[in-house]
């Protein structure tokens, strides 16, 4: 009976099925080729799914105006997928070959592995390597154009902010061409003429425009103040109960008799060692012992204390009863506030003015450290006390980082750390929708290729051919078909000084962000329609809340 499990129970039978060929022998050349277009029309459809849901998705972050942390977060996510675009290329080279050699399915899967593994490690890295590049090679007047950029694009958004050439309202932003100009409008403006110094021109009243797109209307930010008010009024609550059992714990009545308890126990400890001793015939050279026992207790009187001091002792136990009050009282204030000591017995109004509440309070809302807030402020008190002052304050900051000579944003200079971040928050959403495209287009010609070579051969001088003229009708065929973005006069005028004043690079992006503004329209439904429904609503890492 041994023998005959011994063979399931060391695997042999698996070892024979890793051993045999991925087609059989006997298969022809034809018969490999199906198998194969097949096999990776499945896995490039798969493929397609993921990333024309996450072509929709980047175009809501980029064109939504999310925070470069949200754009990095889902910048990981199109790495992950053109690494997978990359994979498939190289999936398919090593199924041909172990086709046609008749390798093993052993080894067929280790060299499988082998290459998705390191095409999507090389892809990643590579790409995030040539955004470090790009960042790094940046001239601090690019950097400069960069820090401005970002804020006009919010301002168009959210404050209509008028553009001469650019006749567009709020709901045009929130359609795929409006939002692929909000993605490429930072970086088309690296063209404009002398921008820094048309934006100095009214720089206060530019960047309190920022701040405010930032902070959110004044409604807004008056029912922020109303919840923390809430809050710290619930916290007020319980720093009154915790405050008054300190007070009564700490009266003068609770003192006397926690005084006259301890003298009482005291004396009586005095009589169990001798019957006639009292604190007042306490011999001298028992003092130091007497002081000891009483330290035990946790009366700790003075060193120079005499036995029959009865005011020393009073104010030793009033020391004791303080602190047990002090402990038990700080203990249930860093419970409920987690902050510095306040001092017990506050008013209302002298609680919202502790410095650690108002501290509290300012961080929730995010305010700047030199504004003081009160309680129960109406709409209007809050807008002239705390919003207008705090859009200042911030607008102020923003000319001070922003508003500065472009040298200042080279390498080793002081804004070096906002250039550098401005410029990778332009050109990562470009990049990544660069690749997400690029990976869709490729992958849709290979996916028909797959199709079509299951049912029929397709000679090598075909493929090349019909990828020839799949190449340039993607790339011409938008191209006629402007829009209401496309045709703004702003639009087509830095897409021509983009492509006069940029070089070469510079023709590319220009008729680049046309190309997209004009094809989006036409995939961004059906991309939304599969991420929301054959997905079941992927956010890809990002939420809209976030």
């Amino acid at each position: 009976m041994n023998s005959r499990l011994s063979p399931d129970l060391t695997g042999r039978p698996w070892r024979g099925w890793l051993r045999r060929p991925v087609v059989a022998r006997a298969s022809t050349p034809r018969q490999q080729q199906r198998f194969v277009a097949r096999l990776m029309l499945g896995l490039t459809l798969c493929y397609l799914l993921v990333e024309m849901g996450f072509n929709a998705r980047l175009l809501d972050v980029v064109g939504g105006l999310a925070s470069p942390a949200q754009v990095e977060s889902i910048e990981v996510y199109g790495r992950l997928i053109a690494g997978t675009a990359v994979a498939l290329l190289g999936l398919g080279w090593v199924l041909k070959k172990a086709c046609s050699q008749y390798w093993s399915l052993g080894r067929t899967l280790a060299w499988s592995a082998l290459t998705v593994g390191s095409c999507l490690l090389v892809v990643f890295y590579a790409q995030l390597a040539l955004i470090n590049h790009l960042v790094a090679t940046s001239t601090p007047q690019e950097r400069a154009r960069a820090v401005l950029g970002v804020p006009i694009s919010y301002l168009l958004v959210h404050r209509e902010f008028g553009l001469k050439g650019l006749e567009l309202g709020t709901d045009d932003y929130k359609r795929p061409e409006g939002k692929t100009l909000l993605a490429t409008l930072p970086i088309l403006l690296q063209s404009v003429d002398r921008l820094e110094e048309r934006v100095r021109q009214q720089g206060l009243a530019f960047f309190e425009l920022f701040a405010e797109t930032r902070r959110g209307p004044l409604a807004d930010n008056y029912q922020r103040y109303r919840e923390a008010l809430a809050e710290l009024d619930e916290l007020y609550g319980n720093y009154r109960q915790g405050s008054q059992r300190y007070l009564d714990a700490t009266s003068p009545a609770a003192i006397a008799r926690h005084q006259q308890q301890a003298w009482d126990d005291y004396v009586q400890t005095l009589k169990q060692r001798n019957r006639r001793l009292t604190p007042g015939n306490v011999p001298r050279r028992h003092w130091p012992q007497v002081r000891r026992m009483l330290d035990d207790k946790g009366i700790q009187v003075s060193d120079n204390w005499q036995p029959g001091d009865r005011a020393g002792f009073n104010l030793a136990v009033a020391k004791r009863v303080q602190g047990h009050a002090s402990g038990a009282y700080g203990t249930e204030l860093f419970k409920h506030i987690q902050g510095d000591w306040i001092k017990p017995g506050l008013s209302r109004q002298g609680f919202f003015a502790d410095p650690a509440i108002q501290q509290r309070w300012r961080s929730a809302l995010y305010l700047p450290d030199s504004l003081s807030l009160k309680p129960d402020w109406s709409l209007d008190a809050y807008e002239q006390a705390i919003y207008r002052p705090t859009l200042r304050l911030d607008a102020q900051q923003l000319l001070e980082e922003r508003l500065v000579e472009p040298a200042r944003y080279g390498e080793r200079n002081d804004k070096a750390d906002i250039g550098r971040d401005s410029y990778r928050a332009l050109i990562v959403p470009m990049i990544a929708l660069l690749f997400s495209l690029l990976g869709a287009f490729t992958h849709l010609f290979k996916c028909t290729l797959f199709a079509l070579r299951a049912v029929r051969p397709v000679p090598r001088r075909a493929y090349w051919g019909a990828l020839a003229v799949y190449a340039v009708v993607v790339l011409a065929l938008p191209m006629p078909f402007s829009n209401k973005v496309t045709e703004q006069p702003l639009f087509l005028t830095l897409k021509q000084r983009g492509a006069s004043t940029l070089g070469a690079m510079g023709w590319v992006i220009a008729h680049g962000a046309q190309w997209t503004a004009q094809v989006q329209p036409l995939f961004y439904p059906l991309n939304e329609a599969i991420r929301l429904h054959l997905l079941q609503g992927l956010s890809y890492g990002y939420h809209d809340n976030d």
